[in-house]
């Protein structure tokens, strides 16, 4: 059983730079985007097969890595499934970044990410989120901003935990409230740099159990 640590859109592997855990993991970057009309499906399967994530396994996705994660599950069939800021189904996006979907194609990510100013003025995160921006696929920037909003969702899965900040503009909390499972009192979309060291000690306690377990599997 393998864990995979997926970030969001814009982001990298880079996200989970601070993470610490008793077990490994893979801390996957996002592949570029066959073409633009690429569906979100078939992106994901591209995605389980690059980075070889196969039945058994688990992903932590943040953001648009939690829609891919979800969509992975319904190809390969996880063991665990643990979101952060993020959701099952496209309504739980904003509904002001939904509208904007159409627009999606024409922003020039790769011109914004050539004329971002030495960051070495800001604090840590917005330093870190900004190197990550300038290092992402511009061209999966656009994929993603053109996909998630008409993507499909996830009806079901028989493990599924969600991580979620109380003030996250990107996917309102009151859209799923009743959902989360482990709400982070005043966190923002990007809690899981903000807050990392209580939601690296939950995840340590939710996936230790599972790499435990495999763990005896294997010995057996």
């Amino acid at each position: 059983m393998t864990i995979h640590l997926l970030p969001g859109i814009g982001g990298t592997s880079d996200l989970f730079l601070d993470y610490q855990f008793p077990f490994p993991v893979r801390r996957l970057d996002f592949i570029r985007p066959p073409s633009l009309d690429t569906s979100f499906a078939d992106y994901a399967r591209l995605m389980a097969f690059h980075h070889r994530i196969e039945a058994g396994d688990t992903i932590v996705g943040m953001s648009l890595g939690g829609l891919l994660a979800c969509e992975i599950s319904k190809q390969v069939s996880l063991s665990k499934l643990i979101l952060v800021s993020s959701g099952t189904q496209r309504h739980h996006i904003a509904a002001s970044l939904r509208s904007l979907a159409f627009a999606a194609p024409f922003v020039p990510f790769q011109f914004m990410q050539s004329v971002i100013p030495p960051t070495g003025l800001l604090g840590p995160v917005r330093r870190r989120a900004l190197e990550m921006f300038k290092a992402s696929d511009p061209n999966f920037i656009n994929w993603g901003c053109i996909h998630a909003p008409t993507w499909s969702g996830l009806d079901h899965h028989p493990d599924l935990t969600q991580i979620h900040g109380t003030w996250d503009p990107v996917f309102p909390y009151a859209l799923q409230r009743h959902k989360i499972h482990h709400p982070i009192s005043r966190g923002g979309h990007i809690a899981i740099m903000r807050q990392y060291q209580p939601i690296n000690d939950l995840l340590i306690d939710l996936l230790s159990p599972l790499f435990s377990v495999s763990n005896k599997v294997s010995v057996l």
